[in-house]
């Protein structure tokens, strides 16, 4: 019924300094240091009910984005899985070089995972530990590897129809690639984000001013109440517009590349009957070579 709040840590932090400041202010309320505003009402109504539209336009923003992310990666796990799929039917391979090929359609779901989170060398990639090549692009270069294995299949022959059957699958490859990169790296406007922010600053400000004229210490519950909705949604929204991280907020990256790898193993390691009895299918290393490969 109640989901884990993942930003509740920073929510408690925020919380309890607003209402240290709402104390202070009720104190001196009730001392008649600051004298009463009959304004004060409805200025932090009118304000409140303005702070209300901003808060569901940052909202929808930051959830529009997470919301395109986790659809990326659902058309990346389909384009893998037909891509292995049409790879066994479609292509006349060995054991070795279906095993060659999984490691590859594998390997782009880790490399893109790794690469939305920082930068990421080809040898970091689970099963890319020997090679060597300095590309500057993870990703991309385990999707030209894929590419050239299309390219040669078609070259000797291997191909029993057309190799546009597989292409639009691959191409699909570097698509996702640089939507996902368009979300990372452009964020929400500063200079919005800023103007938010300073509207709830100054709204939590207002608050417990006009509540504790009327209120007293009363007032207090009804800050800590404001101040979790609005703050709480705010943070919310900050952990949810940057998709890819690894907070129980993100998209859980590692899971789908796990949904990716089993597929492709049971698709082209020839136990796919054996995994839809139920039976646990041998697993292998990411970075099997063909010689090992032929066992699976």
């Amino acid at each position: 019924m109640f989901p884990k709040l993942f930003v509740a840590r920073k929510l408690a932090i925020w919380t309890t300094i607003t209402l240290l400041y709402a104390a202070v202010v009720t104190v001196l309320v009730k001392a008649k240091l600051i004298p009463n505003w009959d304004l004060a009402d409805d200025l932090v109504g009118g304000l409140t009910a303005l702070l209300g539209f901003q808060v569901m336009f940052r909202n929808n923003a930051a959830n529009d984005r997470w919301w395109e992310a986790r659809k990326l990666w659902g058309q990346l796990i389909n384009d893998s899985r037909n891509l292995a799929l049409k790879a066994r039917s479609y292509v006349a391979l060995e054991p070795g070089e279906r095993a060659e090929f999984g490691r590859l359609l594998i390997g782009f779901a880790h490399a893109l995972r790794m690469h939305l989170r920082g930068p990421c060398a080809v040898r970091a990639v689970p099963g890319f530990e020997r090679d060597a090549s300095t590309f500057p692009h993870a990703p991309g270069y385990v999707a030209g590897l894929v590419f050239d294995s299309l390219e040669r299949w078609e070259r000797e022959g291997k191909l029993h129809t057309s190799v546009w059957l597989l292409d639009r699958h691959a191409g699909a490859f570097m698509d996702i690639s640089g939507a996902c990169e368009r979300i990372k790296n452009t964020p929400l406007a500063s200079s919005y984000r800023s103007l938010l922010r300073w509207a709830i600053a100054i709204d939590l400000a207002l608050v417990p001013l006009a509540a504790a004229q009327w209120a007293g210490w009363l007032s207090l519950p009804i800050v800590a109440a404001g101040c979790i909705f609005l703050l709480g949604v705010e943070l919310a929204a900050e952990e949810v517009e940057e998709p890819f991280g690894t907070t129980g907020d993100d998209l859980p990256l590692e899971k789908y590349c796990e949904t990716i790898e089993t597929f492709v193993r049971a698709a082209l390691c020839g136990n796919d009957d054996v995994a839809a009895r139920g039976t646990p299918v041998r697993r292998v290393e990411v970075g099997a070579t063909s010689g090992q490969a032929d066992g699976l």
